[in-house]
């Protein structure tokens, strides 16, 4: 069981937690939670308040050179954003896409990795793909500084609500990451999941 903290408050009801952008609030996780992690999957539901250039839905890293993040809208195109190094911005490497996050609503996210190809979903539709991955959160090593709603930089925080937050230690394939957003928020595991 991982468990984490807010650090500057924050709102945890009915499993979902609300963070506020202008009282610079987040959720601390523990060190290591994907040490080791080869191919993996994480999704969330997320709902935005507002939405800044570069705020985090997670960014779990050491520092601003050894980093993996999922950004709801990017400062060069405006959409989403999946991204690790171990170099910087100068050697990420990234999945994009053509999709924004509106707000108000409650939208899947999700981001899988088996072996070099990543996938990003969007309220359960892949949007945006990268077949020549080579990082992976086991090469990161033991992230000490993971995130929810935070950046390893000084980006603006997350300003919204997170629903359903999981890590898995497999790339779930389309028909479950399509089965989980016809459930909705806060549903229960899928089967062998």
């Amino acid at each position: 069981t991982w468990n984490g903290t807010l650090p500057n408050s924050g709102t945890l009801g009915g499993g979902q937690l609300t963070l506020s952008s202008n009282s610079q609030q987040y959720a601390s996780l523990p060190a290591g939670i994907v040490n080791g992690l080869t191919d993996f999957t994480i999704m969330t539901w997320v709902k935005l308040t507002s939405v800044s250039d570069w705020s985090r839905i997670f960014d779990f890293g050491n520092n601003t050179t050894t980093y993996m993040f999922l950004i709801p809208q990017n400062g060069t195109s405006g959409t989403l954003r999946f991204t690790i190094t171990t170099n910087s911005s100068g050697g990420e490497q990234q999945i994009n896409c053509g999709s924004t996050l509106s707000t108000n609503a409650w939208h899947q996210v999700t981001v899988t990795l088996s072996g070099n190809t990543g996938v990003m979903y969007l309220d359960g539709v892949a949007v945006g793909a990268n077949t020549s991955m080579t990082l992976n959160p086991a090469i990161l090593g033991g992230t000490s500084n993971n995130y929810l709603g935070k950046s390893q930089w000084a980006d603006p925080y997350f300003n919204g609500l997170l629903d359903e937050f999981r890590i898995y230690n497999r790339a779930l394939t389309a028909a479950d990451v399509a089965q989980f957003y016809a459930g909705g928020p806060s549903q229960t595991r899928l089967a062998g999941t």
